[in-house]
């Protein structure tokens, strides 16, 4: 994790830097250490899409433009002129915060800012600067102690990583030929970082979600600090669980294009004649770079510039009106290209899909599970603020925001491409559309410093937050935060969370022995982001839009329920991989063309017997009625499977740790060998099988590691063989938070450790 911190942050932050002293000319060493992450990363995100945008991505190419990016940076700071009429106009404030200019110099409006923000930094108090900055730290936890995330949507990103690290482009690998149409910053960053660390592209995806939402955090506490707000900032991101629960999910890119919301909240919430040309420039700029990290960043970022200047043209300042004019025009022309890219390139792609809304209304009940309390909370800051123009901007915002969110109530609607694009643009906006705007609300509300604008001039300056409310909601935030690393301390050791098997990365090293072509599961553990040069893969994920022109998996897949063996060995495609948590096994299993070549905890590397001399084997699943003990418990890859063989439905037996389970066996009269495959949930003490006969020896130790296992007995007498007593050494399991049970995979919210007991397979004498 720390090499890819530094791969990221090393080659950024001197530009960010510089960034912050163009922006905010009034920020000092301290803030620009708090805005230097997200600006340099935002800005590497920009120059890396950009590069993958010409197909001219390349580690070299990218170097030279971070190095010249640098060259600038170093020359934009150090670079002063003697005259201050030659000065620019950040240049001529940071001398106005040295005290090099007063307001005898003509530049009253300089001298006033000046005064204003020194006044903030005086104030700034440090022990709460301190307890934020530690709990924004806390973001680069999970990947210490966790070596892969949760979630699904990080092996999409993986795929496109390994591409650009390959190939350069997005073009579809293996056996498929097309390419992807998809965001290119991120995963071009990710594979910087695996370029320069050495980590797998899934492992890269990982470290830098992480370092970008640290970097986020620290980049709102750094432009709420021009408002006096910095350390509350953090607090009030703190209330809400939404981008948190979206970087657990490994919505990586989304929360990612965030980043533009830093440059918007440091140039739109400030008065009109504070802002100069350059912060129109670094607006547009934001809206580029999010744009290739992840339209809805850019979506919000131009909402945001909406709202300011809704209310900047109601102002009764002429003059002001006529910055906003300017402003207004500027970004219309910018916003209305990245609009006609979208409707005249992208739109078209959706034609026949239907507006989507997996998880229902985003502004309804996803809004109130995932920011509730933020919500409550900006609800009454929105009273405070309502009569001034940044909780004016700040409301207006979230209110369009919140439209936004209305184009899921016509899901399934087709035939209008754009409303089909805005769903899937804003898919799970509930969790990463509100929590900023709300945060800033909050913030702007919690801070008993901040000097904000009147919307009219006999407007009373707003009440800021009781102190009493303001240091409970302190300590919640403080206690919160423990709690939620503990969580993550604890989901570390619950690797049957992730939709890839511990057996399956295991045996992806054996891959590296094999040429050829290679049969994958369509299925997020089907998708594999590490393979080897020599290896092509059948299957791909369908991120973003894909264009797909040929391919072989799903001939392959025909071949395989017909035993179409001539078929693989014309294609050269000796080899299968499957997974524990798919369907395909259980079809090679019982096939005598295939032979497994490679088992790990349920994983299998099948060589195919042209021959047909494969050995058989006889499945059977395992069901509730077969263990009296066992509670029952919903399959959380149920919606992934489009098989079902062996009958074993949507719902699985569990058996808590500590509760002895007999399990009642069939066994096929010409049994030889039984394989039990069982999922341990979360990591338990001693986990045992005995059998009173049957077994040649009656007593087994079972592995207790989170995650698929199978193992398997001699059988001694089939007959005699007809139950199985499943003991443990702990005599109660232990408690964990199960976050299957708030996305709906599961039901069980506060959970215990225990056994999923999956199915048996046979081996039968020859």
């Amino acid at each position: 994790m720390l090499g890819s911190a530094v791969v990221v942050f090393a080659p950024s932050l001197l530009p960010g830097w510089a960034l912050s002293t163009v922006l905010d000319g009034s920020s000092d060493r301290f803030r620009k250490i708090l805005l230097a992450p997200a600006l340099g990363l935002l800005l590497m995100y920009g120059l890396s899409g950009t590069l993958v945008l010409l197909n001219l991505w390349s580690p070299l190419l990218m170097g030279a433009a971070l190095l010249a990016a640098n060259a600038l940076a170093y020359r934009l700071i150090h670079q002063r002129h003697e005259t201050l009429a030659k000065r620019t106009r950040w240049q001529l404030l940071e001398a106005a915060m040295h005290g090099e200019i007063s307001e005898e110099t003509d530049t009253p409006s300089l001298s006033k800012e000046a005064e204003i923000q020194l006044e903030f930094q005086r104030n700034r108090s440090t022990p709460l600067m301190a307890l934020s900055m530690v709990v924004a730290a806390t973001a680069m936890l999970t990947p210490i102690i966790q070596r892969l995330p949760f979630g699904v949507d990080w092996i999409g990103f993986a795929m496109l990583t390994q591409q650009l690290v390959l190939e350069g482009n997005l073009s579809l690998p293996g056996t498929n030929e097309g390419f992807w149409t998809y965001p290119p910053a991120f995963p071009s960053v990710a594979a910087w970082v695996v370029t320069f660390t050495g980590h797998d592209a899934g492992t890269a995806v990982f470290h830098l979600g992480h370092c970008t939402l640290f970097a986020l955090l620290m980049g709102l506490m750094g432009s709420l600090d021009r408002h006096g707000a910095g350390a509350y900032a953090m607090f009030a991101m703190g209330l809400g669980l939404g981008l948190f629960a979206k970087t657990f999910d490994s919505g990586f890119p989304s929360v990612a294009s965030q980043l533009g919301l830093v440059v918007g909240i440091l140039v739109l919430f400030r008065h009109a004649d504070q802002r100069q040309k350059h912060h129109t420039v670094g607006l547009c700029v934001a809206l580029y770079s999010v744009a290739l990290i992840h339209p809805t960043g850019a979506i919000y970022l131009a909402l945001l510039l909406l709202s300011h200047v809704m209310h900047g043209l109601a102002m009764e300042n002429e003059e002001h009106r006529e910055l906003v004019r300017r402003l207004a025009y500027i970004a219309s022309a910018f916003i209305t290209v990245g609009f006609a890219v979208a409707l005249l390139v992208i739109a078209p792609r959706l034609f026949d899909e239907a507006v989507f809304s997996e998880y229902g209304w985003q502004g309804g009940k996803p809004l109130v599970v995932y920011n509730g309390a933020l919500l409550f909370a900006g609800g009454v800051a929105a009273i405070a603020l309502r009569r001034t123009l940044e909780g004016r901007i700040a409301i207006t915002w979230f209110a369009l925001l919140w439209l936004l969110s209305i184009v899921h109530l016509v899901e399934g609607l087709r035939f209008i491409p754009v409303l089909s694009l805005l769903s899937y643009t804003l898919y799970s906006m509930a969790l990463h559309a509100f929590h900023v705007p709300l945060a800033v609300l909050v913030a702007l509300w919690w801070s008993p410093g901040t000097k904000l604008t009147p919307h009219l001039e006999a407007s009373p300056v707003p009440a800021p937050m009781p102190q009493a409310l303001s240091l409970g909601l302190v300590i919640t935030v403080l206690l919160g935060t423990l709690f939620a690393q503990s969580v993550a301390i604890s989901l570390a050791q619950h690797e049957e969370l992730m939709a890839v098997s511990p057996g399956d990365l295991e045996l992806r090293r054996a891959l590296a022995d094999i040429e050829g072509i290679i049969y994958t599961e369509n299925m997020h553990w089907g998708y594999i982001w590490d393979a080897p040069a020599g290896v092509k893969t059948t299957s791909i994920p369908t991120l973003g839009l894909v264009h797909l022109t040929a391919s072989e998996h799903a001939n392959a897949t025909q071949a395989m329920f017909l035993d179409n063996t001539s078929y693989f060995e014309n294609n050269n495609m000796l080899y299968a991989l499957t997974s524990p948590l798919g369907t395909m096994q259980w079809t090679l299993a019982t096939s005598p063309y295939w032979a497994a070549s490679l088992q790990t905890d349920g994983a299998t590397l099948w060589a195919l017997r042209p021959d047909g001399d494969a050995p058989l084997l006889l499945l059977t699943g395992i069901d509730e009625e077969d263990c009296t003990a066992c509670d029952v418990r919903l399959d959380p890859w149920r919606h992934h499977k489009f098989r079902d063989p062996l009958d074993l439905g949507q719902d699985r037996p569990f058996l808590p740790e500590g509760t002895v389970g007999e399990l009642r066996v069939e066994a096929p009269e010409t049994a030889s060998t039984m394989c039990l495959v069982y999922e341990i949930i979360g990591q338990t003490d001693g986990f045992y099988l005995q059998a009173s006969s049957g077994l040649e020896r009656p007593f087994h130790g079972l592995r207790t590691d989170a995650g698929y296992h199978q193992a398997c007995f001699a059988v001694d007498n089939a007959s005699e063989l007809t139950e199985l007593r499943l003991e443990w050494d702990r005599s109660e399991p232990t408690r964990w938070l199960n976050p299957l049970g708030l996305s709906g995979r599961d039901t069980v919210l506060l959970d215990k450790t225990g056994v999923k007991l999956q199915w048996f397979s046979w081996s039968t004498g020859s």
